[in-house]
């Protein structure tokens, strides 16, 4: 994005107010009309409290809005401000929302700093110094990656169908891929929740390769429209950009399981890598033949992830069809249970007790089916640390089990160090925490969300604010860490701030009551959930 009058810098991004774009060192991110103006307002006034009753006017002139619609415009603000330093959007109890810009060197004034515009070498001469220099400090911070010589990324494979509606299809033979290499021993594999989340648009593969901390890329395409069915995908040197292997499979949708196959087995081949009498058997194994119950799975597995009512209905119906369409297949039976158990806990359900037994028989069920599949145990782990059916040594086993039988099963490290927290051991969780943190690149929200939980209760509430707040903006839909800020800014005596979490968290739905906050939480140790209260009565929320 070319900068010029029309853009305004805020921190180390551009922002053009006639397009709603932000550009962060060429990663390009688009505003909704609203939120642009939003954002507009904001900087117009930068460093100057905006109430919310005058944001509201000016943005919805002569139309009748809630508040809820502020709360989604300063999450969309954030979340596009994501790693830009020198701009943070702060919100104000009981005031507004201000938006603070780090001021310039006061030696280089607006004249300066247009003579500097006005010299494009000058000005690449100076980013290039910068860029030097946040490098060696990056480099010099940056965990050291797995003992293990080779380690891939697997990328989202593009779309080329032409219908958004096929994306679930892609994605899903892409993260097929991944967990048919994770059950390796012999490799290292970046997590879904790393490789996914990357802009792959906006960097090249060596900038990819040194953010996922891997020597080799995986990147694919995928075709499938009517009768016939193509997948494209190549291995790359994550050091020179060079394909080290590529290849281009065309066939129809029913032989997208003969593609897999070949597709794991080549890569392995081109990587060197051997494998064991037991992980030649395991791959390529998903546990059905049938396409369409496959196909099925592959949108069920989509729908869950997008954490919504009418998507978590949905998803319901398509892992059940995959089941209907081959009973005996364990992963869809293992996401059931995941689906059944976020419509508890988020209050979707009209039948609790109904919905927990089936959680329980989808997940044991996949384990009758398959006894050595990862997810399986990692989805009745979970169930057994969820505060309708708590039981610690389960949910431990399950875990651990997952980690045995899926070495780089980095998301389960956290849900191991989850079941340390909610069981008053939060000082044995802190290894576990930050073990995952080495081994994942990008580590999603529910990362710090765990760092900050174990944090509160070791009392250390200063720095559990500030994880919470990064847990809050990685995930700003997510109410979990709005939970844990509001009994953190209790126990630091901040009860305005307090209050504005609590209006925020409300925004997303929930109700902001001390019952309702301890119900739907799974902390079981007695002291700790004495000392989640205790948060919450000092931060004046109401008892119910």
């Amino acid at each position: 994005m070319p900068k010029n009058q029309v853009h305004i810098q805020i921190g180390e991004a551009f922002f053009d107010p006639s397009t709603g774009e932000i550009d962060h060192s060429g990663n390009v991110t688009g505003l909704r009309p609203q939120t642009t103006r939003f954002l507009t307002e904001l900087i117009d006034n930068a460093g100057t409290v905006i109430s919310k009753g005058d944001l509201l006017d000016r943005i919805w002139p002569e139309t009748h809005v809630t508040e809820d619609s502020l709360v989604q415009c300063a999450s969309e603000i954030r979340k596009a401000l994501r790693g830009v330093s020198g701009v943070a959007l702060r919100t104000v109890p009981k005031m507004g929302y201000r938006l603070d810009l780090e001021k310039s060197d006061p030696d280089i004034g607006e004249g300066n700093a247009q003579k500097l515009r006005s010299k494009p070498w000058l000005v690449g001469l100076v980013a290039m110094f910068v860029v030097v220099l946040l490098g060696g400090l990056y480099w010099s911070s940056k965990p050291a990656p797995p003992s293990q010589n080779v380690t891939v990324a697997v990328l989202p494979f593009q779309n080329m169908s032409g219908d958004p509606d096929q994306s679930y299809f892609s994605n899903g033979l892409a993260d097929d891929l991944i967990i048919d290499l994770s059950g390796l021993s012999d490799i290292r594999v970046i997590s879904r929740s790393a490789s996914f989340s990357i802009d792959t648009e906006s960097m090249n593969v060596q900038e990819m390769a040194d953010l996922l901390r891997a020597n080799v890329i995986v990147e694919g395409s995928v075709r499938r429209i009517a009768g016939s069915l193509r997948i494209s995908v190549a291995l790359v040197d994550g050091e020179s950009g060079a394909n080290l292997w590529a290849k281009r499979y065309e066939g129809t949708p029913d032989d997208v399981f003969a593609f897999q196959d070949e597709v794991a087995r080549e890569l392995l081949r081109a990587l060197s890598i051997g494998l064991s009498s037991t992980e030649r058997a395991r791959l390529g194994v998903r546990g059905t033949n049938n396409v369409d119950a496959h196909d099925a799975y592959l949108q069920g597995r989509e729908l869950e992830n997008l954490y919504t009512m009418e998507t978590n209905l949905q998803a319901e119906a398509a892992l059940k069809n995959s089941i209907r369409l081959d009973p005996d297949f364990a992963l869809p039976h293992a996401h059931l249970g995941q689906v059944y158990s976020f419509r508890v806990e988020n209050g979707w359900t009209r039948d609790r007790d109904r919905d927990i037994r089936a959680a329980f028989e989808h997940a044991n069920r996949a384990l009758e089916l398959d006894p050595d599949l990862p997810f399986a145990h990692f989805s009745l782990g979970r169930l057994y640390t969820r505060n309708f059916a708590p039981d610690e040594a389960r949910a431990t086993e399950a875990y651990e089990t997952a980690i045995r039988l899926d070495p780089n099963y980095d998301d389960a490290y956290v849900f191991l160090a989850n079941v340390h927290i909610f069981n008053g051991r939060a000082e044995e969780a802190l290894p576990l925490i930050d073990q995952a943190f080495d081994r994942n690149p990008i580590p999603p929200y529910w990362y710090d969300l765990a760092d900050g939980m174990a944090n509160y209760f070791l009392g250390n509430f200063e720095e559990a604010e500030a994880i919470l707040v990064r847990a809050r903006d990685r995930n700003p839909s997510a109410p979990y860490p709005y939970r844990f800020l509001i009994a953190t800014y209790g126990q630091l005596g901040n009860v305005d701030e307090a209050e504005w979490m609590a209006m925020e968290y409300e925004a997303l739905g929930r109700t902001a009551t001390i019952e309702a906050l301890l119900a739907t939480a799974s902390i079981q140790d007695p002291a700790y959930r004495s000392a989640f209260a205790e948060g919450f009565h000092m931060a004046n929320v109401p008892e119910n």
